[in-house]
């Protein structure tokens, strides 16, 4: 029902035979009136046994007039009919990770442990919308998911995938407290509202069924398991006929595992420190760059050691822009983005970079804040085939290019794509119709295309903007993947009163070293976008090149195991990064160099590797493929980051990241959260002395890992 492979353009004749195969009960009923057609006779006996293939074929083979019916009974569903009925039932209902639109109404499914029978509302105008619901449970029938009702309607399954949806037990088990607040009757016609417990033997075809039932009623009260087989077992020698004994200790055993799974006490989730080690050498970059590093450190108001470092990178990818490559074909262009808090700092990068490239005059290099089009970027490659861009408000620009639907800024984020992975080649623009052009036009259009593009980007934004501005569908198409994204968690501080100094003397001698050309051809041919500047070429050496391939099987093990969240992607580039950065790295180093050492190499792959798998981190926690998920994400992180003290419900309501929802929303995330075992309330004492408190801890994630 949950994983079948079925739609609505399957015949009822497929659907009913993928139900029965799920181990479903299945009958027909007329599409028009929801009647079992007169042939079908009684269907009491599929209450308690399924129809055969043969009997399935005989009742839906050749009928378009027909639809699937369920029998219910280890499920019960919720049948709200009505938009009243639907609003309170969104109200007051746990959540459910499977429910079904039917057109008029929802209906919703929950697991049934206490056998409720099919309860139905008397229907009149003046009657509570609670009370328009139809329950169906044992006895009951329900339009199964996927039918096409008279009207045209489809019976669409809504499904909250990620909750691990395998069977009816993995559904929130419906209560007495629901039935009674739905119904408002603790008796129905006088009769308890849950089938009884025959203590007493019974016939073939309901064995099973009670025996569930008296093992799932033992247990819940905690009574020995090893008492509970024997009980059953005693019981199993009335019934005629008795139940093989190694059935019976199945069915134990298979509740037990049930009633512990959904009371278990999980452990909390304390944030590892260990997991992602932050590398020693991280701000000790080879060579010239960590006098970059230590002149960022200097000049800025406020200090940003891991912003400093990617300042420090960006100086030195556009310096060796488009002049050196490795004998891999690597190139030095690469994509920085800086996360802080607002007016902590990010903006020292442009003073950096800026002041650098002033004094080595090459202020050429420097580009404006961003890109307005695609036929920007190729109009300014034309002009500046190597250049350095600095972005502000980064995730601002990226939000609004996500829900303006601007297109001209999308394509220009496609250029960006294209252009990073085009360093070794040449970047064509776009194919356009050109017959409203004069021939001059024509040319011009034509000649935008750069032989080996060296853009440099660093952007810059807070992280709220940032993460916000994200989704799945940026993780996939591969942007994020181009960047070395680092955010600072440098504690809001106040700026220091400093005066400005240049950058040393051996820094901007670099830039100018590094940038210089043999003769005036050369020269040229590095600033003209239409020729092929001859690249200098450093070699990787023994010890690099094993690194790389250790790196290369790292990184695939990693990827299989990212794959079932989607972000293995965010590994797909860093190699290639860490090459790109070795070849800056080892110019920083010797500005003569021909070769890139291991110990170079191992920097290089330990820095790009780290901000990758905090990257990923960040996306687990922050980045959503829709607006409701994005506010999940959010609570489940500020859980997380409470620790095994967690959180009491008062603190939800004092909380401003819950006061900026609707009451109703947070409700359904907790509960969405609690019924996928993510987190669980629990008694905590925060110390050795008073009573524990209730309070809501987020479960560690390996806890529930089958694997």
């Amino acid at each position: 029902m949950f994983n079948l492979n079925v739609t609505a353009q399957d015949s009822a004749l497929d659907l009913a035979l993928a139900y029965a195969e799920y181990g479903l009960s299945v009958i027909p009923l007329q599409r028009h009136n929801k009647v079992p057609p007169k042939e079908l006779g009684s269907w009491e006996k599929y209450k308690t046994e399924q129809p055969t293939t043969e009997q399935i074929e005989k009742w839906f083979k050749g009928r378009n007039d027909l639809v699937v019916a369920l029998v219910c009974g280890k499920f019960i569903v919720v049948d709200a009919d009505t938009p009243e009925s639907v609003n309170w039932a969104e109200a007051n209902l746990p959540v459910t990770p499977f429910k079904v639109a039917t057109g008029k109404g929802m209906h919703y499914y929950y697991n049934n442990p206490e056998n409720f029978t099919t309860y139905v509302a008397r229907r009149t105008e003046s009657t509570d919308p609670a009370k328009l619901i139809d329950l169906r449970g044992v006895g009951g029938l329900i339009i199964a998911p996927h039918n096409i009702h008279a009207t045209g309607a489809i019976y669409e399954p809504i499904v909250i995938h990620d909750w691990g949806l395998n069977d009816v037990d993995d559904l929130p088990d419906f209560t007495k407290e629901l039935w009674v607040k739905i119904t408002g009757a603790e008796k129905l016609n006088g009769k308890p509202i849950s089938a009884p417990l025959s203590i007493k033997g019974v016939k073939e075809g309901s064995r099973n069924d009670q025996a569930a039932r008296l093992a799932g009623y033992l247990i819940a009260k905690d009574i020995n398991v090893d008492f509970v087989e024997f009980f059953v077992q005693s019981w199993n020698r009335q019934n005629n006929p008795p139940l093989d004994h190694t059935e019976i200790s199945t069915t134990v055993n298979s509740i037990q595992k049930t009633h512990d799974r959904k009371n278990q006490q999980a452990p909390a989730y304390i944030k590892s420190t260990h997991s992602i080690t932050e590398p020693t050498n991280l701000y000790s970059p080879p060579g010239v760059l960590k006098d970059i590093y230590d002149y960022s450190e200097n000049i800025a108001k406020i200090s940003q050691p891991a912003i400093s470092m990617q300042a420090a990178l960006s100086v030195g990818s556009v310096a060796a822009g488009r002049m050196y490559r490795t004998d891999m074909n690597n190139f030095s262009s690469l994509f920085f983005m800086c996360i802080a808090k607002s007016g902590q700092g990010k903006e020292n990068v442009k003073t950096v970079v800026e002041s650098i490239l002033d004094k080595a005059d090459h202020s050429d290099l420097m580009a404006g804040d961003g890109y307005t089009s695609s036929g920007a970027i190729y109009s300014l490659l034309r002009y500046k085939p190597t250049h350095i861009t600095v972005m502000d408000e980064f995730g601002k620009r990226l939000e609004s290019i996500s829900k303006a639907s601007n297109s001209n800024k999308e394509d220009a984020l496609q250029v960006l794509m294209e252009t990073w992975g085009r360093c070794h080649g040449v970047l064509r623009p776009d194919n356009y119709s050109m017959m409203t052009l004069n021939q001059k036009q024509q040319k011009e259009a034509m000649d935008r295309s750069t032989i080996k593009p060296a853009i440099t980007l660093v952007g810059m934004s807070v992280p709220k903007n940032f993460y916000g501005a994200l989704s799945t569908g940026r993780i996939v198409d591969g942007f994020l993947n181009r960047f070395i994204v680092v955010e600072s968690h440098v504690p809001r501080s106040v700026g220091r009163m400093i005066p400005y100094v240049e950058p040393p003397k051996s820094v901007y001698d670099w830039v100018t070293d590094v940038r210089q050309t043999n003769n005036e051809m050369e020269q040229i041919a590095r600033d003209n976008a239409e020729l092929d500047f001859k690249q200098r070429i450093l070699t990787f050496d023994d010890d690099s090149r094993n690194l790389l391939e250790k790196l290369a099987y790292d990184l695939v093990d990693q990827q299989n195991k990212l794959e079932k969240e989607g972000l293995e992607v965010l590994l797909s580039r860093t190699r290639e990064k860490a090459m790109r950065l070795a070849l800056i790295g080892a110019l920083a180093d010797n500005k003569r160099a021909r070769t890139i050492s291991g110990d170079i190499t191992q920097w290089a792959i330990d820095y790009v590797y780290y901000y990758d798998q905090l990257l990923i981190e960040s996306c687990k926690d922050k980045v959503a493929g829709s607006e409701m998920e994005g506010r999940i994400k959010q609570i489940l992180s500020f859980i997380r980051s409470q620790g095994e003290w967690g959180i009491s419900k008062r603190d939800i309501d004092r909380r401003e990241i819950f006061r900026s929802m609707k009451s109703y929303e947070v409700k359904e995330i907790i509960e969405r959260l609690k019924n996928s075992g993510e987190i669980q309330e629990k008694d905590v004492k925060k110390s050795n002395t008073g009573r524990p408190t209730k309070r809501i801890v987020a479960i560690d994630p390996e806890f529930f890992n089958e694997d």
